[in-house]
């Protein structure tokens, strides 16, 4: 299989396919065929970006920054989130945040307990608090991080664990995933980084100011 796909062009098929899902979500079809596509194509969104967290954990040079514009721009999106949802969920940045706690621990703590309740733990409090996508979306972080470099073993253990949202959509998600070449491509530097972490409140916001 030919990889033709870098990070980047990750980042824009899992924007654009969250995009196309989130329409879908929030403003209906008339066409319900149209509108399963749509939310099809839309599980492509989750997977990917679950993926792209587990890669750009390995590459950072300041986790610890990582994590706190994570968390900074999850905070941001409850604003959007909770304007645009009113059933108690938070959205899917603290469940991504949760699995980047995950992969920290993982690679700081010594002991294996401590690693296991804290990775326990976590998966715990997305369930609790209810964000999108949940434990299981914590999951597949942490199989994506563990399995690196075995795109197998993580679609073996990845799409059982995603099964419910929709396997053909997980399937396509997976299939992109398998294209990544190992490079990052052409989104680089400051701007663009906190661009991409900005489309998803701004995106959010949009959505519900033309409701």
């Amino acid at each position: 299989m030919t990889k033709d796909l870098s990070g980047s062009w990750l980042k824009i098929i899992a924007m654009l396919s969250m995009t196309i899902d989130h329409v879908a979500y929030y403003y209906g079809c008339s066409n319900p065929y149209l509108y399963e596509l749509m939310r099809t194509v839309g599980r492509i969104a989750f997977p990917t970006f679950a993926f792209l967290l587990a890669e750009g954990f390995v590459y950072s040079r300041n986790r610890q920054k990582y994590m706190l514009s994570l968390f900074a721009f999850a905070l941001l999106s409850e604003i959007p989130w909770l304007l645009l949802n009113h059933d108690g969920s938070h959205n899917v940045l603290f469940t991504l945040l949760a699995g980047l706690l995950g992969l920290y621990a993982i690679e700081n703590l010594k002991q294996h307990w401590a690693i296991a309740v804290s990775v326990t733990l976590l998966g715990l409090v997305t369930l609790l608090v209810d964000t999108d996508y949940s434990w299981k979306g914590y999951g597949l972080v942490l199989i994506f991080y563990m399995f690196r470099g075995r795109p197998d073993i993580q679609t073996l253990f990845g799409i059982p664990l995603m099964y419910e949202y929709g396997i053909i959509g997980i399937m396509m998600a997976f299939s992109v995933i398998w294209l990544y070449n190992g490079e990052r491509g052409f989104i680089r530097g400051k701007a663009m980084k906190y661009a991409f972490y900005a489309f998803y409140p701004l995106h959010l916001m949009l959505i519900y100011w033309l409701r």
